[in-house]
């Protein structure tokens, strides 16, 4: 950073530019005589920790990056505003901090590009309307009050956007979550579910997933004419240990029965233990499902 803040030419030539720290007053000054010699950045991502809006302020002022297309960032959205009204070339943006249940600061703002966003629930109407946005992952954020599921619905439900792939954080509650998406978009091809952490109450509780009822499931999973792809992460025991990959076979042969599209299915069960399973799946018609990769404690980048 500090070469590229003191030679244009090293920062012209700077295409992807990748920030995540605590900032000191010294360092936030360096930083940003750095980006604005990066003229030519497509490829931005700036978390900066436990930074004031004001700072965000003096980092961003006046910044502008008519060549980005990639952008993640946990900058309030009323800095992020200005910011991004130069930025025409946007395609994926990614908002690690929400706006609460204020409006967000982003409505109305055109990205004429723009096909894939993560936000959280707040937010992500604001910036999904009236951009061809077509890849969308709706993630926790911080903002408790606005995680239920109805309010994602509804957030869904204002856009006009047609959404092709949907990443959403779900409650084990949400007993019609496969209908009520198909509601709001109906011509998902990629589904993926992650099921929300509950605190740890001191106490077992079971709850019903809405996949129990397998039959219910498997229509609300037909709805989905386009459905190629579908991914499930849960804290539930999908199967019994015991003999594992055959019973996820004959659970999957449930699930799909009604579907003539699904490919490729990735569970992740028991997840946050240490036992958690994942399984990737792909059907054909020849062999039914087979397993394309099996792993033991897992990771996110295994979740694709």
């Amino acid at each position: 950073m500090a070469r590229a803040s003191c030679n244009d030419g090293i920062a012209l030539g700077v295409k992807s530019f990748h920030v995540n720290f605590t900032a000191t007053i010294t360092g936030l000054g360096l930083l940003r005589k750095c980006i604005l010699l990066l003229q030519n950045i497509e490829d931005l991502e700036l978390h900066l920790v436990k930074l004031s809006p004001s700072s965000w302020i003096h980092v961003l002022r006046h910044v502008r990056f008519k060549k980005l297309q990639f952008f993640s960032s946990n900058c309030p959205h009323d800095v992020l505003a200005p910011f991004l009204s130069a930025a025409s070339a946007m395609r994926s943006l990614q908002l690690l901090v929400g706006c609460g249940s204020r409006q967000c600061h982003l409505k109305g703002r055109a990205l004429p590009l723009l096909t894939d966003v993560t936000a959280g629930n707040a937010c992500i109407t604001s910036v999904v309307d009236n951009n061809p946005v077509e890849r969308v992952a709706i993630v926790d954020v911080g903002i408790c009050d606005n995680l239920a599921f109805p309010f994602t619905i509804k957030s869904l439900s204002a856009s006009t956007s047609t959404i092709t792939t949907l990443h959403i954080d779900f409650d084990p509650d949400d007993r019609d979550i496969l209908r009520q998406l198909h509601e709001v978009a109906p011509e998902l091809t990629a589904l993926k579910l992650v099921e929300r952490q509950r605190p740890a109450s001191g106490r077992f509780v079971r709850r019903r997933r809405p996949w129990n009822d397998a039959s219910t499931w498997s229509i609300d999973l037909s709805r989905f004419s386009h459905l190629h792809r579908f991914l499930l992460r849960t804290a539930a025991a999908l199967v019994d240990e015991d003999d594992g990959e055959s019973k996820e076979k004959e659970l999957l042969s449930v699930w799909t029965a009604k579907s003539a599209r699904l490919d490729y299915i990735t569970l992740w069960y028991l997840a946050d233990s240490a036992a958690d399973i994942l399984r990737l799946w792909r059907h054909s018609f020849a062999r039914g499902w087979t397993v394309l990769a099996h792993a033991s404690s897992p990771s996110w980048d295994q979740f694709l």
